[in-house]
């Protein structure tokens, strides 16, 4: 059997974790530079409001309607994350983290086993030591299981495939719904006159790998009961992409070159924990294209010597690359950086003709070293002073704090980093 488990309202739910007085509060959380509402509870979504809102146009109407608003505070929502997984896997004998709130456990057939009874005890255990509530599908494969999870938030919380009226269920659930039906295809098929999990259940096979290809071809045998969607294994990425809007506009390129360190920096840690290196890197630089004024967008791309993933390096190149495409008397609103040609470390080819090959083991070192201080210590700890120039007075420390804050993330509602940082420990009297 495989139990699809998902937290509701997750990040809001980590959220009201470590804020009990938020306990009945409507809750919305923000995207990036605190943009769009991109979470919100049930009683947020109860006022009106829904997922994709622009915050600026509901700000008002949400403040009135006493709704507490949290930027985004990933590191936070993945700690969560980890802890569940970790009680997820005590119970069960395989665990797929599908996303940051959802994740998939393979049980094995046992015989006289009530499985709901297991999801109970899982549910409980969940919230009594991480604070988050979950909801718990449970069938024979990966598509029915995210069908009864849906099922069972309008239940108790737990939704067995075995212990319902499954045509029943198939008929009053909307093809659209089902996992693996995208918006496309659920019109294609609603033309066809399959609007329910039902009429697609029923549908046959062969024109279902005709005009859905083999996606819809093994939803159409899971909603039969038949497992072929088996667990996912990640294959290496093809690329990496780092980029964040400025808060507001930035004209200097020393400034750019700052904001593209801490963002080189975060593209070398995320292939870093793969076991990745890099042979190609690309920068883009661009104005914002509905202001005043003539868009301006560029690129570069650049190959390294060999293979790499060490941060100097690649921060080096990625300098020489902005430098070039840089235009003064813009106002920029985003940098990227992009690393391609993603190999595993193995694979490694040196140069013929170079002589000191301990050198790349020496650096390796010294990258260990700092993705480990970085790591105990928290993000950001350690980092390259690309672009930075020492300040001489408080007046010019000043400056460049502002500045750093133009192009940093804006997160006016950050709520602490409880479980990642000792500084902010909630406190109890």
């Amino acid at each position: 059997m495989i139990f699809h488990i998902d937290g509701n309202s997750f990040y809001a739910a980590c959220e009201r974790v470590f804020r009990p007085d938020l306990a009945r509060s409507p809750i919305a959380v923000l995207s990036n530079n605190d943009g769009i509402v991109v979470a919100l509870n049930t009683e947020c979504k109860a006022l009106g409001f829904k997922r994709g809102d622009v915050f600026f146009k509901v700000k008002r109407d949400m403040e009135k309607s006493g709704v507490v608003v949290f930027s985004s505070n990933y590191t936070l929502y993945a700690d969560m994350s980890a802890r569940m997984n970790l009680i997820y896997s005590r119970f069960a004998p395989d665990v797929e983290a599908y996303s940051i709130d959802e994740s998939f456990l393979f049980f094995p057939t046992w015989k006289n086993t009530d499985y709901s009874e297991i999801g109970k005890e899982l549910k409980d255990t969940v919230i009594k030591e991480t604070g988050i509530p979950v909801s718990i599908g449970i069938a024979p494969n990966k598509t029915l299981a995210k069908m009864c999870n849906k099922l069972a938030k309008k239940r108790s919380g737990i939704c067995d495939w075995n212990k319902i009226n499954r045509d029943e269920e198939l008929k009053n659930y909307p093809v659209e719904d089902i996992w693996g039906v995208g918006a496309s295809k659920a019109v294609f098929l609603k033309k066809r006159g399959i609007n329910t999990a039902l009429d697609f259940k029923n549908y046959p096979l062969e024109k279902a790998k005709k005009h859905l290809t083999i996606t819809g071809f093994r939803t159409v045998q899971e909603l039969n009961g038949v497992r072929v969607i088996e667990k996912i294994e990640e294959a290496p990425r093809q690329v990496v992409m780092v980029s964040r809007s400025f808060q507001s506009p930035v004209y200097e390129l020393n400034d750019i070159i700052a904001a593209l360190s801490e963002y080189t920096q975060e593209a070398v840690k995320r292939i870093r924990d793969e076991g990745l290196s890099c042979k190609y890197v690309s920068v883009y630089l661009m104005t914002n294209a509905y202001a005043e004024g003539d868009p301006y967008f560029n690129q570069m791309t650049a190959e390294l010597p060999c293979l790499s993933a060490y941060l100097p390096e690649i921060q080096t190149v990625a300098n020489e690359l902005v430098r070039k495409i840089f235009r003064p008397n813009y106002k920029y609103r985003k940098v990227m950086i992009g690393l391609t040609g993603l190999e595993k470390d193995e694979n490694h080819q040196f140069d013929l003709f170079e002589m000191n090959y301990n050198r790349s083991k020496e650096l390796e070192t010294l990258m260990k070293t700092f993705d480990s201080i970085n790591d105990r210590y928290g993000r950001g700890t350690l980092k390259l002073a690309c672009g930075v120039r020492r300040a001489k007075s408080n007046e010019q420390l000043a400056m460049s704090n502002e500045k750093e804050a133009a192009w940093g993330l804006r997160r006016d509602f950050l709520s602490p980093r409880y479980t990642t940082d000792i500084r902010d420990i909630p406190l109890v009297y």
